[in-house]
């Protein structure tokens, strides 16, 4: 059986510690859980960080996923029953029939999808022909009517592979039949001897006699003589004419109105289509345009999602597009709770710790899963960089003991690879103004407002000042683009700790009134080391809900 892939995805500005967290959590999940697949995702850009860890360890980078909108991909797709062009009406008619489908595709030799036959084309070929249809624009191949027939070849030596002209029954009188005769027809006829003869001399391409009758030897002589094809049918002439215009070729019939869907579309593009398409169906093919599946309404009757676990966050405006339609499984997280809401019991690792990779480091402790050494130095590096080297006030012991210990399994020394991290961490040197606005940036909403905030780190003050102008500018933008009522970017020097800038950008006065500071010229100082998720946004929430 097809294991399920489950997703394992941080937020949608991916920093280290997401993307850490969902490398080591999928690793551990692999290990506890063999009916499903965990793979480490990512919903947005690496930051520079995040590279060079990845990089420095030899690590996969995870998966891109911008969107956990279903797709074709994550359903069910049984291998189709299929039918060549060159296959018979009958041989359609009778598969359908036999299998209890409605729809049946028609593929080449290569498996590329060509048509489909279903009830409705199969409904329409037999009310619209009332009559013997001729094989003039549809030839028909000798082996698939001698097939649907059960008959056989009494004689050919014209070695005759395919019927082609116009087909009658010879069931009139003599003389009405002859008046009929035409060059290269094929007849339907009973044990008449003397027509025989007579429509095998007027140059008649084949004769097929019913009822199983005896065929005379000194017709079957003239037959070979003229090169004629005899076929001796079982069956009464009324069933023989039917059975011959079967015969003809799936492509006779075939429809190429039909729905085609890859293993990207989304379902619900997939509804939309099969409530518009006349056959009720949707082919499911390859980047090759091979088939490799079909889509009925049956198929959609059960809901069909992504699963996910979600790491480092709990909130909708921070989670990959269309959360709303994936099955989430758990959430491993360490911030506030938000708004994101499940309809059915799932487990929550929720702890005020200074990392979701520490959260992760002590299940794997728990579980006395080994850890290699790539693993724990991607935790150890999630939980340096969300608690800027173990000094945010949101480190708690717990974080030192993981980060300690992991750094022995990964044979590093703590210290010396923190001042490494640090240096490639910081984010305001040679890097768009655009980037450092958005790289790490997350939304709230508190009390009615729409409030974005972001934190980067700097090692010179100078460097981050000499590009004020430029950074504001692009805060100005992403305000007004996104509807924000207040946008404030953090900017941290953990090598000072003074304490932290703060550039605003709205309504500034949410900030002077949470933090008793005065917003000038866009900015202000606070003379501490904010962590954003236990210092800042909930003093804003404070300030909020008291005004």
């Amino acid at each position: 059986m097809k294991r399920k892939r489950v997703l394992v995805i941080g937020h949608r500005s991916p920093d280290s510690d997401s993307v850490c967290s969902a490398i080591g959590y999928a690793y551990l999940k692999n290990i506890l859980d063999d009916s499903q697949v965990y793979v480490p995702c990512v919903a947005g850009p690496l930051n520079q960080e995040t590279a060079y860890i990845l990089e420095r360890f030899g690590l996969e980078p995870p998966v891109r996923v911008d969107t956990v909108a279903a797709t074709v991909a994550d359903m069910d797709l049984h291998r189709p029953i299929s039918v060549s062009p060159r296959d018979s009406i009958l041989d359609a008619t009778q598969l359908i029939k036999d299998k209890h489908i409605r729809s049946l595709p028609v593929v080449d030799d290569d498996g590329r999808l060509s048509g489909i036959v279903d009830t409705l084309n199969l409904a329409g070929f037999f009310a619209e022909r009332q009559d013997i249809e001729g094989l003039s624009m549809s030839p028909v191949q000798l082996n698939l009517l001698i097939s649907a027939l059960q008959g056989k070849v009494l004689a050919n030596t014209g070695r005759v592979t395919t019927l082609g002209g116009d087909v009658f029954v010879a069931a009139s009188q003599k003389v009405t039949t002859l008046n009929r005769v035409k060059k290269g027809h094929v007849a339907i006829l009973g044990d008449r001897t003397d027509i025989q003869k007579d429509l095998i001399r007027a140059g008649f391409s084949a004769l097929i006699v019913t009822g199983d009758h005896e065929v005379g030897e000194e017709v079957l002589e003239l037959a070979r003589k003229h090169r004629v094809l005899v076929i001796s049918s079982p069956h009464r002439t009324f069933a023989t004419a039917q059975l011959v215009n079967l015969c003809r070729p799936v492509s006779h019939i075939m429809s190429r109105n039909v729905p085609v869907a890859e293993l990207r579309t989304t379902v619900r593009e997939i509804k939309e289509w099969i409530v518009e398409s006349e056959c009720r169906c949707a082919m499911v093919v390859d980047e090759d345009g091979r088939l490799i599946g079909i889509i009925t309404r049956s198929d959609l009757l059960d809901p069909v999602q992504k699963q996910v676990v979600l790491v480092d966050h709990n909130e909708i405006s921070q989670a990959v597009a269309d959360i709303e339609q994936a099955d989430i499984l758990e959430i491993i997280d360490h911030h506030r709770l938000g708004d994101i809401s499940t309809i059915k019991p799932i487990t929550v690792y929720n702890e005020p710790v200074g990392s979701t990779c520490t959260i992760v480091s002590f299940q794997l402790c728990l579980h006395q899963v080994e850890v290699p050494p790539e693993i724990a130095t991607a935790l150890l590096s999630g939980i340096l960089s969300d608690t800027l080297l173990l000094t945010l006030s949101t480190t708690t012991d717990k974080d030192r003991v993981m980060a300690h210990r992991l750094s022995d399994m990964a044979g590093l020394n703590l210290v010396d690879y923190g001042k490494e991290l640090l240096t490639v961490s910081v984010t305001a040197k040679e890097v768009p103004a655009q980037e450092i606005v958005t790289l790490d940036f997350k939304e709230y909403h508190l009390a009615g407002k729409k409030i974005g905030v972001n934190q980067i780190m700097v090692l010179d003050d100078s460097g981050i000042e000499a590009r004020e102008m430029e950074i504001k500018q692009e805060m100005a933008k992403l305000h007004h683009a996104g509807g924000y009522d207040l946008l404030v970017l953090l900017i941290t020097n953990p090598l000072s700790g003074k304490g932290e800038e703060i550039w605003v950008e709205g309504e500034h006065t949410i900030v002077e009134k949470a933090f008793g500071v005065k917003v000038q010229d866009g900015k202000c100082f606070v003379p501490r080391v904010l962590s954003r998720k236990k210092d800042f946004i909930p003093r804003i929430a404070t300030a909020l809900r008291e005004s």
